[in-house]
């Protein structure tokens, strides 16, 4: 447990330390790197992992879509979430859709997971999820929440991750 509390420390040291040239909005934000915290759902997971594990990721904007009433984009994000031997890697194409200083998204992708048991898995992965802008910081700051599951180890992957996110 100590483990990813460190992590999460490291990450949060990065965003500080990140160079000056990411401290303008360049106003494309294609870019956002993420690290937090990721709480399985189901018990056998929680009882073999731990109640909470280290989550990072990076998620790219390729391509945007503007339509009236609506500005969001289509993105590609690869994500990590573990703790001891169990451990998730989704790589996903999600929605990314605005409103003033809130971001939602939705996403459909493929995990490379460790289960329970410790055996390698692959399964569908899906996650819906909200963030919002962080007020008064000198760089680009979200705090989110995500839902994230996947198909194939029985739920024993989903649960809700917490992060801070940083945009490009």
């Amino acid at each position: 447990m100590r483990k990813w509390w460190i992590m999460l420390a490291l990450a949060m040291a990065v965003t500080v330390v990140v160079p000056a040239g990411a401290q303008v909005e360049t106003g494309d934000n294609t870019l956002r790197i993420r690290a937090g915290v990721f709480f399985p759902q189901k018990s056998d997971a929680r009882n073999t992992a731990g109640k909470a594990w280290f989550t990072a990721g990076v998620e790219y904007a390729f391509q945007p879509l503007v339509s009236p009433g609506f500005e969001g984009k289509i993105t590609l994000s690869a994500d990590f979430m573990g703790n001891k031997d169990m451990q998730n890697i989704p790589v996903q194409v999600n929605l990314v859709g605005s409103y003033e200083r809130f971001t939602w998204s939705v996403g459909t992708g493929i995990g490379f997971a460790k289960n329970v048991a410790g055996d390698a898995k692959t399964g569908m992965t899906y996650s819906v999820g909200v963030s919002a802008e962080i007020g008064g910081t000198s760089v680009p700051l979200e705090i989110g929440v995500v839902w994230r599951g996947m198909t194939n180890v029985s739920n024993q992957l989903d649960g809700l991750a917490v992060h801070l996110q940083l945009r490009f």
